[in-house]
């Protein structure tokens, strides 16, 4: 039973008005004009750039120089930055006027199920400390000490219309997908301790919680913000996960700890020099017999045409994503076997998504 309301940020009625206005225009501007990009590509890119070079595109990359001087692109792309940014300003006004009720709640709790430990030595790696990632004000590693949990508030106050204003449905779970394969892949796993990698505001953690009722959780961010806030909603809820403030490329936890590690949509959002770092800490953690699995986007560059290629990279160049298109050009199974994993126990595939419409992309192996 929880000890005190709901952590969670509410709008009023102007605030949800401006929520559905910037909802509608970023599903306007993704699923109304964005299908016009591929006209432009077919009917003036493509020829013009053979026309003049005198052969067909070579990659993504020869695309995104020849798309970018086209007129209609530029406006789509003005327009789509410009929803971005509305977005925030949004998040950012409910943050300001609730945060001080939010963070009273956060410190009402009395006897906590859970923990929650913050390290003010640990650096945020580049990757999320010096990208403000998807144009998170102040970005992911945004701190100002002591109780703070704006980071967190943030992403969870814009999370539902960036998803949705691309399409996706609001009650897609990618932590059951996640949870979903591995039951499936591996019955016999029995899971006594799970960890979370890249927890952000927790919005997976009941999930977890669910499917292992009686397992000990952990959850990890290198943002402070980010597992405050996590933590309060989850004392909230009356559910016991143990969150700390870590980088994944090398935690504080002992050898052979968990049963089962996961994370959700985090691999695209680390780096090429990290993630084999990542992996081979996975395996250092894991117990003999464990699974890692990691759940990310399904866009693999080899399975797609060039325009879709580009298309999906725009948030390489445009969403402050930067290791977005590497990772989904990289080997990733070679990475999870460099990290200590036999060939024949990792796995690179797709596994069906929670409502059995589409699908995510998953990595990992057992150890």
């Amino acid at each position: 039973m929880a000890d005190t309301q709901p952590i969670a940020l509410g709008a009023n009625h102007d605030e949800g008005a401006r929520d559905m206005f910037v909802l509608g225009l970023k599903r306007h501007i993704n699923l109304g004009l964005g299908p016009g990009l591929k006209t432009v590509y077919e009917k003036r890119a493509r020829p013009g750039f053979e026309k003049t070079a005198g052969r067909e595109f070579k990659n993504r990359h020869e695309v995104r120089k020849h798309m970018q001087k086209d007129d209609f692109f530029q406006v789509w792309g003005s327009l789509w930055r410009t929803a971005q940014g509305l977005m925030w300003d949004a998040a950012e006004e409910k943050v300001s006027r609730q945060m001080p009720d939010l963070l009273a709640r956060a410190r009402s709790f009395k006897k906590k199920k859970g923990s929650v430990r913050t390290d003010a030595a640990l650096k945020v790696p580049g990757y999320v400390g010096d990208v403000d990632i998807h144009g998170q004000p102040g970005g992911y590693g945004y701190d100002e000490g002591g109780d703070d949990i704006t980071a967190g508030l943030l992403y969870e106050s814009a999370g539902g219309i960036y998803g949705r204003g691309q399409g996706l449905s609001g009650e897609e779970k990618p932590a059951q997908a996640i949870i979903n394969f591995v039951q499936k892949t591996f019955p016999d796993l029995k899971v006594k301790r799970m960890l979370d990698e890249g927890c952000s505001s927790g919005g997976s953690e009941p999930i977890y919680c669910a499917a292992y009722p009686n397992a000990e959780l952990h959850a990890i961010d290198v943002s402070a913000g980010m597992v405050r806030y996590a933590h309060a909603k989850m004392e909230a809820k009356g559910l016991a996960v143990h969150f700390s403030q870590q980088n994944a490329e090398k935690t504080d936890f002992p050898d052979n700890h968990f049963d089962l590690i996961v994370s959700n949509i985090m691999l695209h959002e680390t780096s090429a020099k990290a993630l084999p770092l990542i992996m081979k800490e996975c395996y250092r953690i894991l117990k003999p017999g464990g699974v890692v699995c990691h759940l990310d986007v399904p866009l693999r560059n080899s399975q797609l045409d060039l325009y879709t290629q580009w298309y999906r990279d725009w948030s390489t160049h445009f969403n402050n994503e930067p290791f977005w298109g590497s990772l989904h050009d990289m080997d990733v199974k070679s990475k999870i076997v460099a990290g200590g994993f036999k060939p024949e126990n990792a796995f690179d595939t797709m596994a069906p998504n929670s409502s059995g419409t589409g699908v995510w992309w998953v990595c990992g192996g057992r150890k």
